[in-house]
């Protein structure tokens, strides 16, 4: 599956993909034999006639099916997460095979079946099995028949041309996820392949969606526990963090409820489920900025995300991090490397200015420890501790 970067809606309310139709203003199901008269002209109405009944995209996975279509799936079973999409999923309906696109446009994570269909494709192999198909196009252009220049004419330059051995292919995009693919072969001359797919965001939605958040703690608060003690293996992301022990990822809650507070103008209200936020942090006049992650599969209010990263730099958050081991801020560069003995950390001394020591977990990009030395008073100036796991530990049942 793949995520929908580009329709991250970055807002103080929510972060979120949404989803609407493009149906077109007082367009009805077509009867036999009039599909001209119903069907947009508008290539960018996103709609298609099959076999006298008018599509238009995205649609309600229900309202999909209910038109004869059949999942090659169990689509109760497999799910997505908030903004997601998922490609060539097979579909049936008599002799007719179609692959769709598929994404959830909600902000928790859900079935298939509660997904919505936001494009199809067709090819000739497809076809071979339904030669009676009709597939129309806006404008009446017609599957099988159309040519470049009756596409052209009816829709305009193409926003790009790619020049094949076996086709000409014509794109008309709209916008990021939002286009037409038009195959023309070579052999019969005719628009025989094609990929329609519109995933649009919806904000007032999504708003309305994020307005049933509660802040009830999730499962993953619950399971959370804050460490007794610093310990000595700095990788165990523990720290002692003005004044109190958290093992990170922690919930913003626990911040909060050790005197921190929250700058909601800076910070997103709710966060899509398994999705990452941004969350500003105050504390004796010093300022976090810090990433956040929802760890569970529903959408979750601020104070239910995790804090994945803190950091104590005398050009940012001036706050005391202390890390197992005895590594600390302010403390000379002899008796770090001496912390530092056996842990096979990095070192990067290309600035004029510092030294950078950096302890990574091999497993994980965004699971590390940041060390900066000042080259003029041998001190440590700035420490980064990172930890984004996949998924957090839940309460025993």
């Amino acid at each position: 599956m793949k995520k929908l970067v580009s329709f991250l809606l970055i807002g103080a309310l929510v972060l979120c993909l949404g989803a609407a139709a493009l149906a077109a203003e007082g367009q009805e199901a077509p009867e036999d034999g009039e599909e001209e008269r119903t069907l947009s002209d508008d290539i960018y109405s996103f709609q298609l006639v099959l076999d006298g009944e008018l599509y238009a995209f995205p649609m309600p996975f229900a309202d999909f099916t209910a038109m004869g279509w059949e999942y090659d799936g169990d689509a109760d079973a497999a799910v997505m997460a908030p903004y997601e999409y998922t490609v060539v999923e097979r579909f049936t309906k008599g002799d007719l095979e179609i692959y769709a696109t598929m994404a959830n446009m909600g902000i928790n994570t859900a079935p298939f079946s509660a997904c919505s269909v936001v494009g199809i494709s067709v090819d000739p192999y497809q076809f071979e099995d339904a030669p009676d198909t009709e597939i129309v196009f806006p404008g009446g252009l017609a599957y099988g028949a159309a040519t470049a220049e009756d596409i052209q004419d009816a829709y305009g330059t193409p926003s790009d041309v790619y020049e094949g051995d076996l086709y000409t292919k014509l794109t008309y995009e709209y916008d990021y996820y939002r286009d037409w693919e038009f195959y023309i072969y070579k052999e019969s001359g005719t628009l025989d392949e094609f990929e329609v797919t519109n995933i649009m965001p919806d904000e007032e939605a999504n708003a309305a969606a994020a307005e049933l958040v509660t802040d009830e703690p999730t499962e993953e608060v619950l399971a959370y526990e804050a460490p007794g003690e610093l310990g000595d293996d700095p990788m165990s992301f523990v720290v002692e963090y003005a004044g109190d022990l958290y093992r990170l990822p922690a919930p913003v809650s626990a911040f909060l409820e050790n005197g921190w507070t929250l700058k909601e103008v800076q910070s997103d209200a709710v966060v899509c489920g398994g999705d990452y936020g941004w969350v500003t942090l105050m504390k004796d006049n010093q300022e976090l900025s810090a990433s956040m992650q929802n760890y569970s599969p529903d959408a979750a209010a601020i104070v239910n995300c995790f804090v994945t990263s803190v950091e104590s730099d005398d050009m940012g958050a001036d706050l005391p991090l202390n890390l197992p081991g005895g590594i600390a801020r302010d403390m000379t560069e002899g008796d770090l490397l001496s912390a530092l003995e056996g842990m096979g950390y990095e070192t990067d001394n290309d600035s004029d200015y510092f030294t950078y020591y950096k302890l990574q977990d091999p497993d994980g990009l965004w699971d590390y420890v940041k060390i900066r030395v000042s080259k003029e008073t041998g001190t440590v100036t700035s420490i980064e501790v990172s930890h984004e796991p996949d998924e957090l530990p839940l309460p025993e049942k």
